[in-house]
């Protein structure tokens, strides 16, 4: 009770905004209904043939914009933990839809070490270990990035593959023969990234490996996606 009157307080002191339109909601964390629904992806996105030859499906949970844009880049570049409550209820939505229980490994894409550094964490890894410790997924930090490689942001497409041209490694002790793999990351524009940390994977023998991102800017998705799909 007395932790109840704390927190109606606190928000009557300090009141919560959706991250989006900056609207009050009743508690930290929420987004108001309106730009949730607008956020909130958990599709099938399309992409060209030379990606989906290594890495398939890939699915984006929200729309690289407005909100859930800025709270990526308050998390990587000012090292703001607490946007980190706002990506619950989108993981909420992305279980109703889609079941990833049939992955034998779940891998973040990694950062150079040198970036690693000087951020002091993967923002990979913050954005989805919560999800992945309540559904008990197996994570493996197997990959390296071992080329320190320019920031994609403002490259080219071409330019963007030729900077990750054998940036990935896989470490040493690893086997993913025959193993089921989803690759993680925080954003997908072209797909260069995952799909050269793919090609590491499916060289070394990986059965499949489909791709998870948490937000994406590409307009275009596949036609259908199911109420709830199991990844073979």
């Amino acid at each position: 009770m007395l932790n109840n009157i704390y927190q109606a307080i606190m928000q009557f002191l300090f009141p919560s905004h959706c991250p989006s339109c900056n609207a009050y909601v009743e508690q930290k964390g929420m987004w108001c209904s309106s730009c949730l629904e607008e956020i909130i992806r958990n599709e099938n996105l399309a992409y060209d043939e030379d990606i989906r030859q290594y890495i398939s499906p890939i699915i984006a949970i929200g729309k690289y914009d407005k909100g859930l844009k800025n709270l990526i880049h308050e998390l990587k570049y000012q090292n703001k933990f607490a946007t980190l409550a706002y990506l619950k209820p989108l993981f909420s939505y992305l279980d109703e839809d889609w079941d990833f229980s049939t992955y034998d490994m779940i891998i973040p894409v990694p950062l150079h070490k040198n970036k690693l550094k000087k951020r002091g964490f993967n923002q990979v890894e913050k954005i989805f270990k919560p999800w992945i410790d309540k559904h008990h997924f197996n994570y493996c930090d197997i990959l390296e990035r071992t080329k320190q490689t320019k920031s994609q942001y403002q490259l080219l497409r071409h330019e963007r593959q030729e900077n990750l041209a054998n940036a990935f490694t896989l470490k040493d002790y690893v086997d993913v023969k025959n193993r089921k793999c989803l690759l993680i990351d925080d954003i997908f524009t072209t797909g260069s990234t995952l799909k050269n940390c793919a090609m590491v994977l499916k060289n070394h023998g990986a059965k499949t490996v489909s791709g998870l991102v948490l937000a994406s800017q590409a307009n275009i998705n596949l036609p259908t996606k199911p109420s709830k799909e199991v990844f073979f």
